[in-house]
This record gives structure tokens, C-alpha cells and sequence, in this order.
């Protein structure tokens, strides 16, 4: 085998291990806005609203409203390759906190109070001044303490079960 031949087989190599193994969906990846932090999000009030954003975090807190379970987490800044690292200091803002909504809780997994670190795609909810901010969880990876607890969940939606009216569909009183 020549040089360049093994040179194209290197190359094609980590080109795979490069794009295969982001810990995120590439389809998410591609929706969400890039770069967002979390003081980015607490200070643009309604900007983010209804976007998909990607943040790191540590499970601190759990409560359940209205059917949904709601994780409040310590936000974990995300390294170049996703990672949830700890901020640079203690009073740093990036270590504030910021609340997740799971909407469909059913096939969530239970390993989830084992995971040390989370990165979370969600989108933003409202954003009130002075309140943490809110995610509905779209998609999760965690990592716990043991390799059986790590676990990735995806709130997958059946397109047969969304409602939808067509356009120029007529209503009950003839009206379009």
C-alpha cells in the first residue's frame, strides 16, 4: 500500500471519528443557535424565546407540576466537544442555574438521579427578568457514576398523532 493511499485512509478515519461521535444528533446541532451561554440567555430577554439551545448541567433539584417533571440544574458551560465542564470559579456567572421541563416522562430514564452531568437540547420557554431560565427538554445525554447509568433520551413526537389543519380548510360555518 502506498504512502498516499494510507495518507486518504488516515484522513477518511478521522474525518468519521470526528463527525461520528458528537455526543448531540447532527439534527440538532444543525437547528440550535450556536454559541448560546447561559448568561447569553438570561441577558436577552425575549431573543432566545421558542429556540433550540444547547446547555450543560447537574441535576440539583426535582419537582413535578402539572403532570411534567421539572429538573433545576447548575448550569455546566460546554467545552468545544460538548462536554459539561465545571466554570472557572465558584462566583463565575456560568455557574447559575436554569430549570428543565420533561414533557413526556413515561419512557424517561430512571438511571437520571444517578447522572452526574447532563447536556440538554431544549427550547426556550419564556424568559422572565430575574427568574431562571426554562427549557422543554427535546433531547438529553447523561453521564453517571457508573457506565450502566449513562443514558441518552430523545422526546420523541409520532408525526401521525400531531392535529393540523390544512390550509384553506373550511371550519364548521363554511368560513376558511
Amino acid at each position: 500500500m502506498s504512502i498516499k493511499s494510507m495518507n486518504r485512509i488516515l484522513f477518511l478515519l478521522a474525518l468519521c471519528l470526528a463527525l461520528g461521535c458528537s455526543p448531540i444528533p447532527s439534527k440538532y446541532l444543525r437547528e440550535a443557535e450556536p454559541g448560546v451561554t447561559l448568561t447569553s440567555l438570561q441577558g436577552t430577554s425575549n431573543y432566545y424565546q421558542g429556540k433550540l439551545v444547547i446547555l450543560g448541567g447537574t441535576i440539583v433539584e426535582e419537582e413535578v407540576r402539572g403532570g411534567q417533571l421539572w429538573l433545576h440544574m447548575v448550569n455546566r458551560p460546554l467545552d468545544q466537544d460538548f462536554r459539561p465542564q465545571l466554570p472557572p470559579s465558584p462566583n463565575d456567572p456560568e455557574g447559575g442555574f436554569y430549570w428543565v421541563v420533561v414533557g413526556n416522562r413515561s419512557n424517561f430514564p430512571d438511571s437520571y438521579r444517578h447522572w452526574g452531568d447532563m447536556l440538554v437540547v431544549g427550547r426556550v420557554a419564556a424568559l422572565v427578568p430575574g427568574k431562571d431560565p426554562v427549557l422543554q427538554m427535546v433531547y438529553v445525554r447523561g453521564r453517571g457514576s457508573q457506565a450502566t447509568h449513562d443514558e441518552a433520551w430523545e422526546d420523541v413526537v409520532d408525526a401521525n398523532y400531531l392535529l393540523s389543519t390544512p390550509s384553506g380548510a373550511v371550519n364548521d360555518m363554511g368560513r376558511q
